[in-house]
């Protein structure tokens, strides 16, 4: 796999490549704004939703940030409370805040629940069992933390991740201490920017270049993976043919263009819609040109559904749709192909960096799929106007 990192319109474009085929994009503002992400902070209860265990906390940004939370958390107007950002605005939404304090490193995640997790992506029943062993064993004399053990784990020894323990540990009381005199308002910690945590999340598996074109962005890569990801700092080139661009080496703007586009043409013939509605997600299956004279129906529309699910986990990643999803494949009769389909589908989704559940075909024949929501969908990041490529005043 390959990363691509370039700036454009003054966004970065982290877009990740499969032999050749777009798989994954994330767009960030190239200017960082002052309130991010997982930056952590000092705010202040201004009003307090007892039926609903809600309130609104000001940390200094324009609106107060809404902060809901299942914990035995004292809501008092005009206390002061430690928070990070969960979510940006969106439309109406005010930026979401959340009490539970996370550290993220390469391997493992600082989290203020006292308890150990492991990914489900790491499936070794021994693998999972020495992970568990290795924290409780080396646990953090602070009782309020605990961790949770990323898929990057499974390829690292455990030097690399007790040294990240220990970085992460050294943080959180760094941030705490802080906290302890800092006025409201005061940020406490600054998330890396986003193309940054797109280099730190990626798989070290996986991941065999990164490439930019831009020098700036090239050093802080290298100072990063210098100190933080050694793994991959060999893996990172800088770009310097001036004659040909590296958008047009990769095809990148033609293939943003073709990600956001309503109707998918597949190899057979056939084709998907996608509708994105304020609810959900609609995926249409259309036998398109792939039918011709063909006798066995049920054979082609097997092959046309299974090469559909491929080309679908393929968008959901690609346009980075979350929420639910409903699928609508060509009907099928026979029960053990129905059941392949299923079979492909949940082999796909298993596959996806973020959490994806396919639920169940209903009686109908739709599938339906959750994937839970990260960043902005593509389709709100990019736009396609006078067949030129235009980016949103604000991504993340």
């Amino acid at each position: 796999m390959e990363l691509l990192i370039t700036k454009k319109s003054e966004k970065i474009i982290c877009a990740w490549f499969e032999d050749n085929r777009l798989i994954q994009v994330h767009i960030h503002d190239a200017i960082s704004e002052e309130y991010n992400i997982g930056d952590i902070y000092v705010g202040k209860i201004k009003n307090v939703v007892n039926n609903i265990n809600a309130a609104f906390v000001d940390i200094g940004s324009d609106t107060p940030c809404f902060l809901q939370t299942h914990d035995e958390v004292n809501l008092k107007r005009e206390k002061d409370i430690v928070v990070q950002i969960l979510r940006d605005e969106h439309k109406t939404k005010n930026k979401s805040v959340t009490t539970t304090l996370t550290l993220t490193g390469r391997y493992l995640i600082l989290t203020t629940k006292n308890q150990i997790s492991i990914s489900k992506k790491i499936t070794d029943v021994t693998k999972r069992k020495e992970l568990k062993e290795l924290l409780s064993e080396n646990n953090t004399n602070i009782e309020e933390c605990g961790f949770i053990v990323r898929t990057n784990a499974n390829y690292s020894d455990t030097d690399a991740i007790l040294q990240e323990k220990e970085y992460l540990v050294s943080l959180y009381k760094n941030i705490t201490s802080k906290a302890k005199s800092a006025k409201v308002a005061s940020r406490l910690y600054s998330a890396y920017s986003g193309y940054i945590s797109d280099i730190r999340d990626s798989y070290t598996n996986t991941l065999n270049r990164i490439i930019t074109d831009d020098e700036v962005i090239y050093n802080e890569l290298c100072d990063f993976t210098k100190n933080e990801c050694k793994d991959l700092h060999d893996k990172i080139e800088l770009y310097t043919d001036k004659s040909y661009s590296l958008d047009s080496l990769f095809s990148l703007s033609v293939k943003l263009k073709k990600a956001i586009m309503r109707k998918t043409w597949l190899d057979s013939g056939a084709y998907v819609l996608c509708d994105v509605t304020e609810a959900l997600t609609v995926f249409d299956v259309n036998s398109g040109k792939a039918i011709g004279k063909k006798k066995d129906r049920e054979d082609t529309f097997f092959k046309i559904n299974i090469e559909a699910a491929e080309e679908i986990m393929r968008l959901l990643r690609l346009r980075n749709l979350t929420g639910i999803i409903i699928i609508d494949f060509i009907d099928m009769n026979d029960e053990e192909n129905k059941a392949e389909l299923m079979k492909t589908l949940r082999t796909l989704a298993a596959k996806d960096p973020i959490k994806t559940t396919v639920v169940d075909m209903t009686a109908l024949g739709l599938v339906e799929i959750t994937r839970r929501k990260q960043l902005k969908p593509l389709h709100e990041n990019v736009y396609v106007k006078d067949d030129e490529l235009h980016f949103s005043h604000t991504c993340h």
